[in-house]
């Protein structure tokens, strides 16, 4: 090797180290690491917006879990780096909240038709028509265990 070329080479080798030097205040050691530094900062962190908060809400990653409480639990809620991750906690909590109505408007119909919900089958079968099957039941309306008779014909159920 050529002296112009090993001198090349050992300064290339030498300034390494400083090219890590010019980075954002809030990359630490690992990415998630980094993600949550940044909730904290007011310079908006575009590396950590609402895609990569996306990935870990899917992924239900402890990361996600502590930046819910972050960003819901202080004064950090409205700090640039905060938004998406509250966006996504509220868009979760308006899905689980139409998800129990849907869910507590089904009861209500098959309550009103005379249905009970049999918890161990998992369906919702006629509660005159088990009572008259020999079955007996335990447990609140709506969440009920009927326990029949080995040969008991029991009436349709539906989900």
């Amino acid at each position: 090797m050529n002296a112009s070329r090993w001198i090349s080479t050992c300064l290339l080798i030498g300034l390494l180290p400083l090219a890590g030097c010019n980075r954002s205040p809030w990359v630490q050691t690992s990415d998630t690491d980094a993600a949550l530094k940044a909730l904290g900062s007011t310079v908006p962190a575009p590396e950590y917006g609402r895609e990569f908060w996306q990935r870990q809400h899917d992924q239900k990653s402890d990361a996600w879990q502590q930046a819910v409480k972050i960003c819901s639990e202080s004064i950090l809620a409205s700090y640039p780096n905060c938004m998406p991750v509250n966006a996504i906690f509220q868009a979760d909590a308006e899905l689980r909240a139409t998800q129990q109505s849907e869910k507590t408007k089904h009861a209500r119909e098959m309550w009103t038709r005379g249905y009970d919900y049999d918890k161990n089958r998992r369906l919702w079968f006629p509660f005159d028509g088990m009572i008259a099957a020999g079955c007996s039941y335990s447990g609140e309306p709506g969440a009920r265990v009927f326990d029949c008779p080995p040969d008991a014909k029991l009436p349709k159920g539906e989900k």
